[in-house]
């Protein structure tokens, strides 16, 4: 017994069905058929409701009675049925409905979607979900169990009418296909030698997946996004920074932050938890079995025509010619009275047209009130009777747009659409701006995607061809639609400034500028730049720590310059950026005009006890000393490192150095340069002469409370900020922004999941100390364990056992965490985080700078040679690359085996030094030669 029952369109159900989560209906698109792809739609069809229908109990057979319910079983013409998956459109949207497979999986929206679509198609089908050609009408779907040689659960069976047995149809096959059991050599033979149903088929999607990867990416939810070009190489080189001095007591622990999705457009259309989407969806398909207007009642008798206004009758006449049209408006791009309303957009639908259709359109007439189109293309003249010198025959289409002297809307006069020319892949239309418009989102979502995927993608798409040039002219205007100009981003600057202070209140910035000979010029060159957010500025005075990192980092683009920044540490070890400059290049002029500008955020002058830690770049030793006499300046032992390796190489030396920076007493720094003094006296006095005090945690004072002497807070966050220096200035200074505004948050995260007095890190640190404390001689003090204490602020084992035995007799002492500096206090952690950095506006909203001058990017300087995006890589690291299975020999010495001088081999000798052993090949010394003895 049927349960489910048909209704009209304009019938109201009477039952509810959203509390039954197998319960729902379908609207039956019937008596029509689809236009092509793209821009698919379903036309001169009817809609018929059908309510109460229950999932489980439902199948393709139910479909079948209600096509014979509505009157269409006499027809005797195959039906082809198709359901729309919910929220998709009718171009990518639609799966076959022929199996328990197909109902199992239109079965999956029933409980969040109500309302299912079917289409039917009659007599043919003009879709890719059957895996069949358009021109086969006698396909049908079948579901086998376990098909040979096959995983897919759906089958082709090929019958005729009446339908004959499976093996019957398959030895059929067999012999029209030659020895090919399956239906696609069958069909192969029908479409031509030369096609394949899968080419086929990717012909018909208009783009470069196969039917099968299309399907896939539909049926599956958490696949992979459409047309991608493989996988990208990343460039690590920046990131991946080989380390041999690992300070095992100072690992940062920093949180990681994803910043993949910097820039990325959301859908407005996306429905979000808690909001609604923007776009109302209609239920109904939209230009759907449109009912013409009758306007023949518009339309008096002859008796009373006088009456009529003439206005009237031309309104009656143009809304007939409208509907007279209606074809024209699915099948033509173009048609007669067809309104536009400017010439631009007349001439954009003409060249998209030309495009689409790969044919030589040009202008022939464009003035103020006519736009005149011709065919160029070539009419092939074939035969024996063809002679050179016949004129050639002209294409007979033509385009006519033109606009009445009152009018504002320019309408097509003429057109005449039939073509006897060739298609070209070499059209003049296809300009690079074009294509830039049709890979915005492609490269937004992957702005590094290879110019030849591109190229290949856009060659499929149109079937022209298109040089690689082209390629990357669309490519680069596509980033700079996305990203924004490098150039018109200078002129914004002063805006984005206004709006940065005022969405993030005691922000500093401070702008530099090129000096200007005339006064009254209504332009400034761009120099420089410093950002100090209000919220970094809060939160590294609540963490108590007078301790910064500063490093330099160059940008990518046309405007080569430097990044400049200054990074503390938390309690927890982990970064925390404090300000940021770009300037022009790293010199004793930029670093003390962003050092000056940190000063002043800061409230340093002379007399600050400040302790900063660098790599000694260009400029900054020089600065510090102007600016800070008194601050305590820290080397980075990896740079003196690489800086020992360029004469003296080998681990004896690389640990002696270590040994020398980490020894926290004076005894045992001396301990250790007499060492290396009896190792290499050269060596001991280039070291000899860098001062101790900024390199040796000996002579280090307690101020900082940090004992680091690697400089890797600044290169972890010049790491983070890799995928942002290739930006215009504005979307690099955004990126910057965007990432610590995350860090913030991130932060935040994982110090609500902390418990304890301290944070995590100095936790541990506190618990290894824990574990080496000594009760033995608990009153004989190593000096060298009470200078630890005094340079990091954490209790050494001496004091940690103390501690314990005071507290064993009776002494109101404390736990060993109270002792631990306020420096890593989880209180103090969570205070530091506390100030938030707030997003800013669009740039539309952006309020207009009071600044009368404008900004204008700096003068290029253009380099010799290719421009360089990796950076230059140090002794150390090129001494360690892997070339295939065997190290790199770049840099090493070479020793000549003959005369024992370093700097060439023995092929290469030329007998450099005359006390050469006998036999090396040195004066005196015998030399093989190739000629016989005299």
């Amino acid at each position: 017994m049927v349960s489910w029952h048909i209704r009209g369109e304009m019938d109201e159900i009477d039952v509810d069905q959203t509390g039954h989560p197998t319960m729902f209906s379908i609207r039956m698109h019937h008596g029509g058929e689809f236009t092509s792809f793209p821009g698919r739609k379903y036309i001169r069809g009817k809609k018929t409701f059908v309510d109460l229908l229950d999932i489980d109990t439902f199948s393709v057979h139910d479909i079948d009675e209600m096509m014979e319910d509505l009157g269409y079983a006499s027809i005797g013409k195959p039906l082809y049925y198709h359901f729309q998956r919910p929220l998709g459109d009718l171009d990518f949207g639609l799966f076959a409905l022929a199996s328990d497979e197909d109902v199992r999986y239109l079965g999956s929206f029933v409980a969040k979607h109500k309302l299912i679509e079917v289409y039917i198609e009659h007599d043919k089908t003009t879709l890719h979900t059957y895996l069949m050609s358009p021109t086969h009408s006698k396909v049908r779907i079948t579901e086998i169990t376990e098909p040979p040689s096959c995983s897919k659960t759906l089958f082709l069976e090929w019958h005729s009418t009446p339908a004959v047995d499976l093996e019957d149809d398959m030895d059929h096959m067999e012999k029209e296909s030659g020895n090919d059991p399956t239906p696609t050599g069958h069909l192969e033979k029908d479409l031509g030698n030369d096609a394949t149903v899968t080419d086929h088929m990717e012909n018909d999607l208009g783009n470069d997946a196969t039917l099968t990867d299309h399907m896939e990416n539909d049926l599956v939810n958490d696949a992979n996004d459409f047309g991608k070009f493989g996988e990208l190489e990343s460039d690590n080189d920046e990131s991946d920074d080989s380390d041999f001095f690992v300070d095992i007591e100072n690992i940062l622990d920093d949180i990681n932050v994803d910043m993949q999705d910097f820039e990325m457009n959301i859908d407005k259309d996306v429905e979000w938890v808690g909001g609604s989407s923007n776009t109302v969806v209609d239920e109904g398909t939209q230009d759907e079995a449109l009912e013409v207007i009758n306007t023949d009642f518009l339309a008096s008798d002859s008796s009373s025509d006088e009456g009529i206004n003439g206005q009237r009758k031309k309104s009656i006449r143009a809304i007939q010619r409208a509907h007279e049209n209606d074809e024209a408006l699915v099948s033509e791009p173009f048609y007669i009275f067809q309104k536009f309303g400017s010439a631009k957009e007349f001439k954009d639908k003409v060249k998209l047209h030309a495009i689409e259709t790969r044919r030589e359109l040009a202008l022939e007439k464009n003035d103020k009130n006519r736009v005149r189109w011709v065919c160029k293309g070539t009419i092939p003249k074939l035969g024996p009777n063809v002679e050179v010198n016949d004129e050639e025959e002209i294409c007979p289409w033509v385009l006519l747009a033109s606009k009445w002297k009152k009018d504002v809307n320019w309408t097509v006069k003429t057109y005449n659409k039939v073509h006897k020319c060739l298609q070209t892949r070499t059209v003049k239309a296809c300009t690079y701006k074009f294509l830039s418009s049709k890979i915005v989102e492609q490269v937004e979502s992957n702005p590094a995607v290879p110019i030849r995927a591109l190229q290949e993608q856009l060659q499929r798409r149109f079937k022209v061809d298109l040089s690689r040039m082209k390629t990357f002219r669309a490519k680069s205007e596509a980033l700079n639609l996305v990203q924004g100009d490098f150039v018109t981003q200078y002129s914004l600057l002063r805006d984005y400034i206004v709006e940065l202070q005022t969405r993030n209140p005691d922000t500093t910035v401070r702008v530099d500028v090129e000096s200007e000979g005339n006064p009254h010029s209504e332009t400034r060159t761009f120099r420089r730049i410093y950002i100090c957010l209000g919220a970094l500025k809060k939160g590294f005075a609540a963490g108590k720590r007078d301790f910064l990192g500063f490093d330099g980092a160059f940008m990518k683009g046309p405007f080569p310059g430097q990044i400049l920044s200054a990074v503390g540490l938390d309690g927890n070890n982990g970064t925390y950026p404090l300000a940021y400059a770009v300037v022009e290049t790293e010199n004793i002029s930029s670093w003390t005009w962003f050092l000056s500008c940190l000063g002043e955020d800061l409230g340093l002058n002379t007399n600050s006890n400040f302790t900063f830690i660098t790599d000694r770049q260009k400029g900054i030793l020089n600065a510090i000393a102007d600016l800070f006499p008194c601050a305590e300046n820290r080397y980075c032992v990896r740079h003196i490192r690489d800086n020992m390796r360029k004469q003296w190489r080998g681990k004896p030396f690389e640990d002696l150095l270590w040994t020398c920076a980490t020894a926290t007493h004076v005894q045992q720094f001396n301990k250790g340069m007499e060492e290396l003094k009896k190792l290499n006296k050269d060596c001991y006095e280039w070291l000899k002469k860098i001062p101790p005090q900024h390199w040796s945690r000996s002579h280090f004072t307690g101020r900082a409370h940090s004992d680091v002497i690697l400089n890797n807070l600044c290169e972890t966050f010049n790491g983070k900020l890799n995928e942002g220096r290739d930006k215009p200035i504005i979307t690099c200074l955004e990126f910057i922004r965007e990432y610590l505004m995350k860090k913030i948050v991130n932060v935040e995260k994982a110090i609500g999941k902390c418990t304890g007095p301290l944070t995590p890190t100095a936790m541990q640190t506190l618990e290894n100390i824990k574990k080496r404390q000594k009760i033995i001689d608990l009153y004989f003090v190593e000096m060298v364990s009470i200078r630890k204490w005094e340079l990091t602020g954490m209790p050494c084992k001496h004091a940690v056992a103390t501690i314990w035995e005071m507290r064993k007799n009776s002494k109101d002492v404390g736990i060993p965490e109270t002792w631990v500096h306020e420096v890593y206090w989880l209180k103090t952690w969570k205070q530091m985080y506390s100030f938030k950095i707030e997003p800013i506006n669009g740039r539309s909203m952006w309020e207009k700078s009071v600044c009368p001058t404008t900004l204008v990017p700096p003068k290029h300087h253009v380099t010799i040679g290719r421009p360089k995006k990796k950076r230059r890589k140090s002794a150390y690291e090129i001494d360690d690359m892997v070339k295939g299975n065997s190290a790199s020999r770049i840099l090493q010495s070479v020793t000549c085996s003959k005369c024992n001088n370093i700097g060439h081999n023995a092929r290469s000798c030329k007998g450099q030094k005359a006390n050469a052993p006998s036999g090396s090949g040195g004066p005196g010394g015998s030399v093989k030669g190739k000629g016989k003895a005299g």
